[in-house]
């Protein structure tokens, strides 16, 4: 897949993922398709270049908690996005904790399905192998 091509893929699979969290979680709220559209692209872009910076930024952090900082990290980027956009709230913390996990469940997913998966599945058919 090109570079641009992914990205529009990373930005269709953000905007499904911000839907699903909207759906289940009561803090997160989308007014309308058109602000989610903006939202999926923003997210994309934040995380294409910001989120590299903030994770070597607080990689000490990263380190001593074992990843968990990455999901706090995709925490804040889901509310800069609600806080950069009209249309989409993101009303604290929490709501952006849990939406972040969602949307990174929907990402691990779609990446899982994709035909750019590195995951290989080998059946081997039962009885004698003369």
């Amino acid at each position: 897949m090109q570079p641009v091509h992914y990205i529009f893929y990373r930005a269709c699979v953000n905007l499904i993922g911000i839907g699903i969290a909207s759906l289940i979680i009561s803090g997160i709220s989308v007014s309308s398709f058109i602000p989610l559209f903006i939202a999926g692209i923003v997210l994309t872009l934040f995380q294409t270049f910001l989120r590299p910076i903030l994770f070597f930024l607080t990689l000490p952090f990263q380190i001593l908690s074992m990843g968990i900082g990455y999901i706090i990290i995709n925490s804040f980027l889901l509310k800069l996005t609600a806080d950069f956009l009209s249309g989409i709230d993101v009303s604290g913390f929490w709501a952006a904790f849990f939406g972040a996990l969602i949307i990174s469940f929907i990402n691990m997913l779609f990446d899982l399905f994709s035909s750019r998966s590195k995951v290989q599945v080998y059946y081997h058919k039962g009885g004698d192998d003369d």
